[in-house]
């Protein structure tokens, strides 16, 4: 049997950034995934950033992360949203080329003296013993499966066990075992749901009918920047018709997610598009983004319709949207369900407070998105290299990164729904901007050893001009921000007991006292944010502490 300090499970975003975070920290590292196409998959949108988003991304790259360089390698299309906005509000976001990002992750893990990768099915996993497939043990496992648990792709009547229909049309089997083993071992099972769009050839589509979206140019970049990747690429805007609206509406008991074929919870902000026709009734259209699969690529990705249709709906409604009247489908939509769990069982290390080996990041906390799941997948991989070599924590809370807003949120509140950041999530974001991510988490990085002090020195360079300038701006609003931080830290330093009794405190309704005890709040910050709580309540808890 084969020993490392961490085992990663899942080749995906969150795994590919928390394999290459725990190697940074020295830990002997081995990835698992089920084939090298795994690695760096865009498997719906091939975009990265946007508002929130883009925030994590920089936190990211000064962290010394993956995401962030790759982008630059593989970016073909540049807009920075908000840009009349202030800096907190800015979001960098960029189409992605699907091979030239996959390829630059391949290039970059490669690098790592410390980490192999293994190209299999993970058949057998003993959580008690830490063992993988009766050959590979470690001081830490990483869960980072993505849609793979119990995935079902779903559309029209069709149903197949899947985690994911690969670019050549093929289903990559889906995980029907850890699921079980997880609830045997406690953990609470969600039931979540996704979906993706048609993908459409571009040769078929009517552009000069659409509204033109150029890029940027010049452009900002996720990190530092790639002089050899000059592609600006052009994109386009079209919208839904009362014509796609009227079939939708003919045949919505047909739709999978209306007729209870699909019963998992999806994300309540990026609806399908019979969900925006149904709940949004007095909207005639809805705009659909005609995005480049890659840059060389035939195929267009048609932002704002995923859908859980047969083909032969499908091909009714997408050829009345103006340009795509002549479409030819490469790929039709799904939707996609599978198993998450409740991240309450989490602290925000992202390490199972029941069984300190585990640790867990991406889509199994309930979370959606490329970004969400690379930031938890570098917290989750630095901490579990510091849980097996007793290195320093990744401590990372809402006072200092959108990242940390984001675990304390699905740590502390759980989910019921996939979870989205947004820069409204976080208290704090006038500090918590893109900007100044390197001043914020760069020399704690440093220390960690997931930066080294010239990408440091570096990155703080290029960044010194526009941060003075901001810090400037927003000057009084951060002064007022600093004196709140102040607080929640005071809080956040009075430590409730993992063993603590809540039943039988006054003040404490039935149903609060079942919710702290599914959370298990680590301190009186965690404890404050807890739906349902009262400042009287805080103050029952904080007298049975000191006593």
């Amino acid at each position: 049997m084969k020993s490392y300090d961490v085992i990663v499970i899942g080749g995906g975003h969150a795994g590919v950034e928390a394999a290459a975070a725990a190697a940074r920290r020295g830990a002997t590292t081995l990835l698992i995934t089920q084939a090298k196409s795994d690695l760096g998959a865009l498997s719906c949108n091939p975009s990265i950033g946007g508002p929130g988003k883009s925030q994590m991304v920089a936190e990211i790259d000064a962290m010394g992360g993956v995401m962030s360089r790759a982008a630059d390698c593989a970016g073909i299309h540049w807009r920075t949203l908000n840009a009349t906005h202030g800096a907190a509000t800015q979001a960098l976001r960029a189409q992605i080329d699907r091979e030239l990002y996959h390829n630059a992750i391949v290039d970059i893990l490669s690098k790592y003296e410390k980490l192999d990768i293994a190209y299999e099915r993970v058949d057998t996993l003993d959580i008690k013993s830490a063992t993988v497939n009766d050959k590979y043990n470690a001081r830490a496992i990483i869960l980072t499966t993505g849609t793979f648990l119990g995935g079902v792709v779903t559309r029209g009547n069709e149903k197949i066990s899947s985690g994911r229909l690969q670019d050549d049309g093929t289903y990559q089997d889906a995980d029907n075992n850890i699921s079980g083993i997880l609830k045997n071992h406690g953990f609470k099972i969600l039931r979540l749901k996704t979906g993706t769009p048609a993908r459409i050839r571009k040769d078929s589509i009517d552009f000069s009918v659409c509204e033109i979206q150029p890029g940027d140019n010049p452009h900002d970049w996720f990190s530092d920047g790639d002089p050899e990747n000059n592609r600006n690429a052009v994109c386009f805007i079209t919208h839904t018709t009362e014509e796609t609206h009227n079939i939708i509406r003919e045949n919505i008991n047909n739709a999978p997610m209306y007729n209870g074929d699909i019963r998992g919870t999806g994300p309540r902000y990026c609806p399908s598009l019979e969900d925006k026709v149904m709940r949004f009734p007095e909207h005639t259209s809805h705009h659909v983004f005609l995005e480049p699969e890659g840059w060389n690529s035939d195929l267009i990705y048609p932002n704002g319709i995923s859908t859980s249709f047969g083909q032969d709906i499908q091909d009714k409604w997408i050829r009345t949207i103006p340009g795509l009247r002549d479409a030819i489908v490469e790929r039709y939509g799904y939707a996609i369900e599978y198993d998450a769990i409740d991240a309450r069982a989490l602290n925000n290390k992202l390490q199972s407070k029941d069984i300190p080996h585990m640790f867990f990041a991406g889509q199994i906390n309930g979370t959606s998105g490329y970004e969400e799941a690379a930031a938890q997948g570098l917290v989750a991989g630095a901490n579990a290299a510091a849980y097996a070599l007793n290195l320093e924590w990744l401590d990372i809370d809402r006072t200092n990164a959108m990242i940390g807003v984001m675990i304390d949120d699905i740590t502390t509140l759980g989910v019921d729904e996939p979870y989205r950041m947004f820069t409204s999530r976080a208290e704090y974001r006038l500090k918590l901007r893109a900007d100044n991510a390197i001043v914020r988490l760069g020399q704690l990085a440093m220390r960690l050893d997931l930066i080294d002090i010239n990408s440091y020195t570096n990155k703080l360079m290029q960044k010194s001009e526009i941060i003075e300038k901001n810090d400037k701006f927003y000057a009084g609003y951060i002064a007022r921000n600093e004196r709140e931080i102040e607080a929640y830290k005071r809080d956040a330093q009075l430590k409730i007991p993992t063993d603590f009794v809540y039943s039988g405190l006054p003040g404490l309704t039935n149903e609060l006292i079942e919710k702290l005890n599914a959370t298990r709040p680590e301190n009186i910050a965690a404890l404050s944010r807890i739906p349902g709580m009262t400042p009287a309540g805080i103050m029952v808890v904080m007298r049975k502490i000191k006593q």
